[in-house]
């Protein structure tokens, strides 16, 4: 017999991978990273076999890690654990900025740039041997999966449902958007200048106008929950009309363990 239950007390820490494919940036949140040896300074992750992370990795053979802080906002952990990005943008969503050309989380209690020397594959998952190239310390004591599983996961997939970082916006005055009705070109502040041209087409203020607010329709897409993990799926495939072998692309649940939320 096999409690699962029993894997959630290995020790493990929480990460967001960056990596790049293209013009494109993407990543996921792993669990399982482990340093290997200190002279070189080595370490292994493992990484699910049905990401596009993991795609990009083996694609690039590098990548970043940015290691989750007990301050990271819940939204993080939702917004790189509960969607795939070959559907998001989920950097767009969060502050980052570059290390080596690939993106890192603004603030995380660590961070890491990698290079793959071998690659294993593993039955569910894909094992990478990399060489840290750069390592960064950051701000805060990392965040333990343990902690995630009993306190955390609750806030994270209500973080999930808002769509956004709880600080968002907080003391930051939005700006009227003012629209060029000649061209299209989009003017940000509370007043046009009396002077102001357009850059694109060279109209004057007269020819611009102030933008309407629109609210998005809400979705009414049904949203099925991994009751192990918390990962959404929300996809346009219906949950019911997914094949009887669908898995859960972050725990490997099947689709029996999915509840309609």
């Amino acid at each position: 017999m096999i409690d699962t239950k029993a894997f959630s007390k290995l020790t493990y820490g929480l990460y967001v991978v960056g990596v790049k494919s293209g013009d494109k940036f993407g990543g996921c949140v792993v669990d399982a990273v482990m340093q290997t040896t200190v002279q070189p300074q080595t370490l292994v992750i493992c990484c699910n076999r049905g990401t596009r992370t993991r795609e990009c990795i083996e694609e690039t053979k590098e990548f970043t890690l940015s290691v989750l802080s007990e301050t990271t906002d819940p939204f993080v952990i939702a917004n790189f654990g509960f969607q795939s990005c070959r559907q998001a943008d989920k950097w767009e969503k969060v502050p980052h900025r570059l290390m080596n050309s690939l993106p890192v989380l603004d603030k995380a209690a660590a961070y890491l740039y990698c290079k793959v020397s071998e690659i294993k594959q593993l039955s569910t998952h894909t094992l990478f041997f990399c060489d840290v190239i750069e390592a960064q310390d950051g701000n805060g004591k990392a965040l333990s999966y343990t902690a995630y599983q009993e306190t955390w996961k609750p806030k994270v997939m209500e973080a999930f449902k808002t769509g956004k970082c709880s600080q968002e916006g907080k003391g930051e005055k939005k700006m009227t958007k003012w629209v060029c009705k000649v061209c299209g070109y989009e003017y940000e502040g509370d007043e046009l200048p009396a002077d102001y041209v357009c850059p694109v087409c060279g109209v004057g203020p007269d020819e611009f106008e102030k933008a309407e607010e629109k609210t998005a329709a809400p979705s009414k897409k049904e949203k099925w929950v991994c009751s192990l993990c918390g990962y959404v799926y929300d996809g346009d495939t219906p949950f019911e009309d997914l094949p009887d072998d669908y898995v859960c692309p972050v725990c490997q649940q099947p689709k029996s363990a999915f509840v309609k939320e």
